[in-house]
């Protein structure tokens, strides 16, 4: 067995490991955990780590592919590791670029690195090759078993370049009881050891990993091997070839070096440093015709056992010459040996090493001042380490027997009174009164509810209790009992192990002093010792075993020695005074580190924990996100969490007063307050604040405010969310349209007997974070509400870095990669910076910005009445006006907008639902029309289900489920400020779903008026582009087209999408017509009209296909389509408009006969197809498809996008060739 020594702590002589998990241990790991517990040694422009990611289209790559290059992973806790996978990225020139060898190193505190060994030797994964150079998917898989928090893969030789995407696989590695310890893995854990010093005192005793300094520490001292330090009988070897050449002469610049007595592979020269010690570099000397030149290393912990370090070094023959070689992982050990591989002569060597005493302090490496937090060499070729982790005892008895706690701290659920000294403050161990001889806490009633509460006076871990029974006589002792545990005095919990209450063994006597371990340690204030079986009565004299916290701040570290920067351990506020590691600037302390971005620009880089100090804050501790893999440009993300993040639901008629429901909103790490000083000097922050309702105010008609916020001054706001902070009400009243019929209401929530939300984005760093959240007048039982409050998120970055737009991004920048940007619409002006989501890639001369909404879809049923349902429309946090400023000057914007109607509910008839402008101007047309037509796309034609109104919705079927859908896009309005409908009483109900707001810019310098036009000015790049046939000054808008540039010689093929391009599934539908299927394409009616007008000599088509089984299509006027001129038109791709037919009723081919004009109108119980393609410009496009015959049947319709064949003259049958 391995024996492993901490110096100045404790001996451990025997492991002790039970890992609990489960069979199966093969998770994937890597793609569900945030990048901040990525990291990497470096990475290049285009290729950051956020691109590392198994799931990423991209990769990663090092700033420079070498063998320093690595990266690494915090799993936040240890878990087991069973395979690693590997996938490479395929070049411009096709060629496959990959890693074909990597090592992997653990850790168990992200400092103190070493090798993944298997039987003692370091292993060297090597990849499948052939397969990746073929195969750019390719996902190369290694097998291992590994524990740990954190690993990096080493990598060593590549192909190309290095560019991996990775996932890990495993499972969580549960220790349950006493874990095992690595000397590098600092877990707290048991141990069995000798914490006394005395070697016959073994005994459990738990550890817990304290990080008290932090320091980085010289590691390349001389070992004592030249100067004699290391004693004669130190050294030993395999063999020696004279008393003039032994071990012991094997010095460094000594005499007669030390020579084996044989020349062969098994010799050895070892040293005995007779402590663990760090070694960071050997030196070899050889003397004439006795010189090793090359040699590995060998080390060892007892003596016996000894493992291979991985490197082969070389050494010089020349005489006297002294070779250095630096040890790439440093051994920490017992034993060194050297092992000669190749020699010149005889073999025959002197040596020293250097390095330093594991866990000794020396002088610390000031060339790398605060840059180390990891081992590993440094400038000038010093190595440097981090000595000021490690594990301390934390079985300290806490303070009953010695006094420590007071006896104001010891209470207990009831005491015997017929005797003084049975009170709770006698309850302490190994202690007797002076006054009563029976000194013990004794229970006055016996049953099991009976305890013992010991307040420790600050919160420690607690690993042991020992208890005895009354000392006088009277035998009264407990048996049986369990421990409670809590931080707060109120609510507490029963200790447990293996997932059920764990009854601890007492007394069989009452002097003799019996312990407990608790073998996964609690964090408490609050013990109380609770007996369930005894003798007479339950009787407890205790003591308590564990550890203090540690301090809470960077400058409690600095007050008490401290004062080089770097990462210390600090119990957080709000965390239940959990550890964690801060970054503290101690040279900065006075002044402090205002924000991340000042990190950042110091040179700091490592996402983590760091101490800043805004304007008028004590100092507080923050996670700084460097290079957040939420934006594309670098922003630094500062993001806080707190204790209300979910949804919180309130109900009950107890808060009918004003605000007479409350919540303080306690945050991670800081206070409100401290938050407060970070939103103000942050360059933009955001917080998300919903409060839903069922007849509960915010104001009442008074208006009265009975709900309201708090902000992080401790005032009380009397907006909401969405709406100016410096006006009263909510975004609605602000605007003049909430919902419940009352044009003065400030809310929707108020007055108003339905569902109801309010709310949105606060962005006003003046008044963040929400501090607290107030309630009222709920005052029947069906009243009810909640409310959700969002993290605090605040964004830094060099404003000189930050665009404008997303075509300034561009143009400015040279950003081409599709992602979140980081936005200033109007530069240092009054609006601050925003999100938005940049496309540079899906249209050629055009940037797409992207603004997404906090919803996809809203249903609603059983509310009466127009428009008595609204829903406010939030764009995740970017305002209004900076929407506003970021759509000027686009080609076009477009919104989404659908209304899905069931059983009857109505759209436009009777005024029943609308939606709101920007400005909060109510809209009565829908999606596809356009502003004073009051009707949607199907009006506009004059082809809804029922003629008389201008709404497929508005016919009130009340069997089927009915679509009105189409683009809004008129700038001026857009985008959608608000949806408003009702009329879905009963059984009705009815949909609502909201696209984003997308808009398109230009980015050429120049317009064409189409594809063709493209082509003869050169350009050669297929794919999506705007096109403006009337030109820019006057006429229809630009619009989107696809552009086959390379079709052939004389054409080039236009092509019009449309979002009805997939095969469309149509049943239930019995009577003629009664199916309406509208098709939105990306250009209107009058925009079509102009690109027709263009040229003569231009050939059209659009495929059509329809499925069917038991359906028919023409036949009884049962199926047509319409034209974008609004006729219907009763023939089929193929066929022939004069003969009303699908294309075999043209050459009376079709399955029923000659009289049939489709296939399908035989309805047969097979499957048949119509198909084929419609021409004629003065029709096309299809703008709806109608059908019927599905109630028993059903059918599927396909229709294709517009293909237009363009050349400026006419050539016989060449255009599609």
């Amino acid at each position: 067995m391995q024996i492993k020594t901490i110096l100045g702590l404790m001996l451990f002589m025997y492991l002790k490991i039970e890992n609990a998990g489960s069979s199966s241990c093969s998770d994937a790991l890597i793609d569900s955990i945030p990048m901040t517990q990525i990291s990497v040694s470096s990475d290049r422009n285009g290729y950051r780590k956020k691109r590392i990611k198994m799931s990423s289209g991209q990769t990663w790559r090092p700033f420079t592919s070498d063998t320093d290059a690595w990266l690494g992973v915090d799993f936040m806790e240890p878990v087991r590791i069973t395979s690693v996978a590997t996938k490479g990225y395929i070049e411009d020139d096709n060629s496959v670029s990959y890693a074909t060898s990597y090592y992997v190193s653990k850790s168990g505190d992200g400092v103190n690195f070493e090798y993944y060994t298997e039987s003692g030797n370091i292993v060297l994964f090597s990849t499948d090759t052939s397969s990746q150079a073929s195969d750019a998917e390719y996902v190369d898989t290694q097998s291992l078993d590994l524990y740990t928090r954190h690993m990096r893969l080493h990598f060593q030789s590549w192909v190309n370049d290095i560019s991996v995407r990775f996932e890990v696989y495993g499972c969580d590695d549960v220790r349950s009881t006493c874990s095992g310890y690595d000397e590098n893995d600092h877990i707290e854990g048991w141990y069995t050891g000798y914490p006394t010093g005395n070697a016959n005192t073994l005994e459990d005793i738990y550890c817990i990993d304290v990080h008290p300094e932090r320091t980085i520490e010289d590691c390349y001292s001389d070992m004592g091997i030249e100067d004699g330090t290391i004693s004669d009988s130190q050294m030993s070897a395999s063999s020696e070839n004279s008393g003039t050449e032994t071990a012991a002469n094997g010095r460094l610049n000594g005499g007669d070096p030390w020579v084996a007595a044989t020349n062969d592979l098994n010799q050895w020269l070892q040293i005995d440093f007779e402590d663990f010690v760090t070694i960071s570099r050997v030196a070899t000397q050889t003397t004439n015709s006795k010189a090793v030149t090359e040699f590995q290393l060998e080390y060892g912990f007892d003596g016996s056992t000894f493992y291979s370090y991985y490197q082969v070094y070389t050494a010089t023959a020349t005489p006297n010459s002294v070779t250095y070689n630096d040890l790439t992982i440093p051994i920490r050990a017992r034993y060194l040996r050297f092992i000669p591989t190749a020699w010149s002569g005889n073999i025959g060597m002197r040596v020293e090493t250097y390095g330093c005493s594991f866990g000794k302090a020396n002088n610390t490496c000031d060339e790398i001042g605060d840059a180390g937090e990891t081992d590993g060499w440094m400038t000038n070729w010093v190595y440097c380490r981090n000595v000021g982790s490690g594990v301390v005892p934390c079985s300290t008895a806490l303070g009953m027997e010695s006094g420590l706690i007071n006896d104001a701290d010891l209470t207990a659920s009831s005491y015997k009174t017929d005797y003084d000294g049975y009170q709770p403050q006698h309850g302490r161990l190994n202690v007797v009164s002076d006054t009563f001889s029976d000194s013990c806490w004794v229970t006055d009633t016996t049953d099991t509810d009976q305890y013992l509460q010991i307040n420790l006076g600050t919160p420690a871990y607690v690993s042991k209790i020992a208890i005895q029974g009354s000392p006088g006589g009277s035998d009264y002792r407990t048996e049986t009992y369990y421990v409670m545990y809590s931080l707060d005095g109120s609510s507490y919990t029963t200790y447990e192990e293996d997932g059920s209450s764990k009854l601890f063994t007492g007394n069989t006597d009452a002097t003799t002093a019996v312990s407990s371990t608790i073998f996964t340690p609690f964090k408490a204030l609050y013990v109380r010792i609770n007996p369930q079986s005894w003798n007479t009565y339950p009787a407890i004299r205790a003591e308590v075993y564990g550890c203090d916290y540690g301090l809470s701040g960077c400058p409690e570290w600095y007050s008490d020695g401290f004062t080089t920067p770097g990462m210390y351990r600090l119990a957080l506020p709000n965390t239940g005074n959990a550890y964690d590691h801060v970054y503290c600037p101690m040279d900065q302390l006075t002044n402090g580190v205002a924000s991340c971005k000042d990190y950042h620009d110091n040179g700091q880089t490592t996402d983590g924990l760091y101490w800043i100090k805004p304007s008028g804050s004590a100092g507080l501790a923050i996670y700084c996100d460097f290079d957040t893999s939420e934006f594309v440009n670098d922003v630094i993300l500062m993001e806080v969490g707190h204790d209300y993040e979910n949804e919180t639901h309130v109900s009950g008629t107890q808060y009918t007063g004003a605000g007479s429901y409350s919540v303080d909103v306690t945050y991670a790490y800081a206070s409100a307050s401290e938050l407060s000083n970070l939103a103000q000097s942050s360059l933009r922050c955001e917080q998300l604040l919903y409060y839903s309702c069922s007849d509960t105010y915010i104001y009442d008609s008074t208006p009265t405010q009975y709900t309201w916020w708090v902000d992080g001054s401790g005032s009380q706001m009397t907006s909401f969310p969405g709406a100016a902070s410096s006006d009263s009400g909510c975004f609605c009243g602000q605007n003049g349209n909430c919902v419940g019929g009352v044009e003065t209401a400030l809310c929707n929530c108020d007055q108003n007997l339905v569902p109801s939300r309010d709310g949105g984005y606060i962005v006003d760093k003046s008044v963040l974070p929400v501090s607290a959240f107030y309630a009222g007048e709920f005052d029947q039982s069906s009243d009810y509400a909640s409310h959700t409050i969002g993290k605090l998120r605040c964004y830094d970055a060099d404003p000189s870095t930050i665009p404008t737009s997303c075509q300034d991004a561009a143009d400015s920048f040279g950003h081409s990669t599709d992602g979140y940007y980081f936005i200033d619409p109007d530069g240092s002006g009054a609006l601050d910076p925003c999100k938005v989501y940049c496309d540079f890639s899906s249209v050629k001369n055009a940037v797409v910005t992207k603004f997404e909404h906090d919803w996809d879809s809203v249903t609603i049923q059983g509310i009466t009445g127009s428009g008595k349902y609204g829903l406010e429309v939030n764009y995740n946090g970017v305002s209004l006006a900076q929407i506003e400023s970021l759509m000027a000057g686009a080609l076009r914007c477009e919104q989404y907008i659908e209304f899905q109607c069931y059983l009857g509910t109505r759209l436009r008839r009777s005024n029943r639902a609308w939606w709101a402008a920007r400005d909060g101007t109510k809209k009565e047309y829908w999606g596809g029309a356009t502003d004073q037509t009051d009707k949607c796309g199907c009006g506009v034609l004059g082809a809804c289900l029922d003629a008389s109104y201008g709404c497929h919705c508005d016919s009130q079927d009340d069997l089927h489920t009915l679509h009105d859908s189409g683009y809004l896009t008129d700038i001026d309005s857009l985008p959608v400020s608000q949806i408003r409908f009702g009329d879905t009483g009963g059984s009705k109900s009815a949909t609502v779903l909201l696209g984003d707001l997308k808009c398109y810019h230009q980015t050429s310098s120049k317009m064409y008026e189409s594809c063709y036009h493209m082509k003869n000015d050169g350009v050669t790049t297929d794919g999506d582009y705007f096109v403006d046939p009337d030109g820019t000054s006057s006429g229809q808008d630009a619009f989107l087209v696809s552009c086959d540039l390379s079709h052939n010689d004389t054409h080039v093929k236009q092509m019009f999408g449309h979002d009805s391009e997939t095969r469309i599934h149509v049943t239930g539908f019995d009577v003629a017509g009664s199916y309406a299927r509208d098709v939105n394409y990306d250009a209107s009616w009058e925009q079509f009209e102009a690109h027709f007008s263009l040229y003569n000599y231009q050939e059209c088509e659009q495929y059509i296909k329809y499925e069917c089984y038991e359906s028919k299509l023409l036949d009884s006027d049962t199926g047509w389509w319409v034209s974008r001129t609004g006729e219907t038109m009763r023939y089929w791709g193929g066929g022939s408009p004069d003969q009303l037919s699908c294309s075999c009723g043209v050459d009376g081919s079709c399955t029923g006969g000659s009289s049939d004009m489709c296939h399908c109108d035989a309805r047969d119980s097979t499957w048949a197809t119509d198909e084929g393609y419609l021409f004629n410009n003065t029709y096309l496009p299809v703008a709806q498809i109608r059908l019927g015959d599905t109630d028993s049947g059903e059918g599927y319709v396909t229709l294709g996008q517009v293909v237009c064949y363009i050349t400026t003259r006419k050539y016989a049958n060449t255009c599609k060739m």
